[in-house]
């Protein structure tokens, strides 16, 4: 168990991307961005030890681990820690996917 590896879906991907341009734009830098990519991949990384530490989420084997204002959704199984989606939680929730 001790050897899975962190696997994220396109939708994830796409919606972590989303956050880091929009926060590029609005601040003109990619310092904050390049901050919370560090810290969510920190945290990842804690998750890998500690799999079970996120909340958990009225879909079955879907937990949430909170970042800042990011909810990370995940499950896990044997081998891989899959990312399956990023929301901001200041968003309206209808919108929330995964």
């Amino acid at each position: 168990m001790a050897n899975r590896r962190i696997v994220w879906t396109l939708l994830a991907k796409l919606q972590l991307k989303a956050i880091f341009e929009y926060f590029n734009f609005r601040n003109k830098s990619k310092i904050y961005s390049l901050n919370l990519n560090r810290l969510i991949q920190t945290e990842l990384n804690i998750l890998l030890q500690q799999p079970t530490i996120g909340k958990k989420t009225d879909s079955i084997n879907v937990r949430a681990l909170l970042i800042e204002d990011y909810y990370i959704f995940y499950e896990i199984n044997e081998t891989h820690i899959i990312i399956l989606s990023v929301w901001d939680t200041r968003q309206d929730p209808k919108r929330l996917k995964y």
